[in-house]
């Protein structure tokens, strides 16, 4: 059944929510200025979503020299008695879980370790379903309205199809339906990467105007792009699988199956192999190491090993070329680069920083700025879980029936 759009009233309701989404607690005039609209109409707007329930009033006092000067300062904010909304991340053989309550809070997250990559479909479907009723059940969450997925891969966001995934074994996986019809639940679905980067501009407002692009480097290496802070999705609402783009004709292995790509000289897995290859170390017996492994190359390389010095040299320039490419491509405002990958950032940085110099035109590299956001994975549920409070914020925008 196709939707009913929005009357005039109830996108102004969504637009005011939206906002508050975005930007957390306002007063009323404060809503009037970000969103142009007057002080009559703002006041319309919430006194009816305050009748409903949807919003709360929390006064504030502006005081100076110990006086209270004019009225105070109302600020309003999603009430946390709306419901609750469950965000998953599913890595390697990992399962991340946030609750959070309908204001936004984090009530509750888990972290669990469970094969995934050898389940066929509807075993894979059984275990998410299990763990996400054992972890609401477990937090006492008897009121989760929806569900938000982050996975690794090509996700086709519109079908929440998984059309490919390093870390699960199934291809063109009707995920979202399926979880739906196990949970009974709405389940919204992003690809990881681009989760991350919505969390990353939500949290600053200065990466929200023009054209953003985070590159997440981690278990693999990913690209979430926004316009105007809004995700930009591809021909089958996937985004991008940049990670995958193939930098030198007969490189390293990459888990997608080629070689040469630019997750096969970044991601963690490329580097915690190579770094076994030196010096004949033991070879690799994980396929993604964790964070200590990681770390423990890390020091050793900030310790002096030359050889080691040398693998983050090499990486430094591969990431110095990616994001000359990015550059010259996407011409954006901003890129971010973020992710578990950044932990390394003072051993990439120079062999980065002369890689992108040398391979980048001036004029066109002078126009972005670069940032580098230290970020854990809790970002990746933190990105879903917003997204499907936004989506459910498009049902409370809606009028009721007289």
């Amino acid at each position: 059944m196709p939707l009913i759009p929005l009357s005039p009233r109830e996108t102004a309701r969504r637009r005011l929510l939206d906002a508050l989404r975005r930007e957390g607690p306002m007063a009323r005039v404060e809503i009037g200025q970000h969103l142009g609209m007057s002080p009559a109409s703002v006041s319309e707007l919430t006194a009816s979503l305050l009748d409903e329930g949807i919003l709360v009033a929390e006064e504030t006092a502006d005081q100076a020299s110990g006086l209270i000067r004019g009225r105070p300062k109302t600020r309003l904010y999603f009430a946390e008695t709306l419901g609750s909304v469950i965000g998953v991340w599913t890595g390697f053989n990992r399962i991340e879980l946030r609750l959070v309550d309908s204001a936004g809070r984090n009530r509750a997250s888990r972290h669990i370790e469970r094969p995934l990559r050898n389940l066929g479909a509807n075993e894979l479907m059984d275990v998410l379903a299990e763990t996400i009723t054992a972890f609401a059940q477990g937090t006492g969450a008897h009121d989760v309205k929806a569900i938000g997925l982050a996975c690794q891969g090509y996700v086709d966001t519109r079908d929440g199809i998984v059309a490919w995934s390093p870390v699960l074994g199934t291809r063109d996986l009707p995920l979202a339906s399926g979880l739906g019809e196990r949970l009974g639940l709405p389940v919204l679905m992003e690809n990881d990467a681009s989760a991350m980067a919505f969390a990353i501009t939500q949290r600053n407002s200065d990466l929200r105007s023009g054209r953003t692009a985070c590159l997440m480097v981690g278990d693999g290496v990913g690209l979430g792009f926004l316009i105007q802070g809004e995700l930009y999705r591809g021909a089958r609402f996937g985004g991008s699988e940049f990670g995958h783009v193939r930098l030198r004709r007969g490189g390293p292995q990459c888990r997608c199956g080629g070689r040469g790509c630019i997750e096969a000289y970044l991601a963690d897995y490329a580097l915690h192999r190579d770094a076994q290859l030196i010096d004949h170390r033991p070879a690799p017996t994980l396929l993604l190491p964790g964070e200590d492994a990681m770390e423990s190359i890390v020091e050793q390389a900030r310790a002096g090993d030359p050889a080691l010095l040398n693998l983050f040299q090499a990486a430094g320039e591969v990431l110095g070329d990616a994001v000359g490419i990015l550059i010259q491509t996407l011409e954006p405002d901003h890129i971010v680069l973020c992710g578990p990958g950044t932990r390394a950032m003072d051993l990439l940085r120079p062999s980065f920083e002369a890689a992108l110099e040398s391979q980048t035109i001036p004029e066109l590299r002078a126009l972005a700025a670069i940032h580098v956001v230290e970020s854990s994975m809790d970002l990746l549920t933190e990105g879903v879980v917003i997204q499907a409070l936004r989506e459910l914020d498009l049902d409370l925008a809606r009028l009721k029936a007289a």
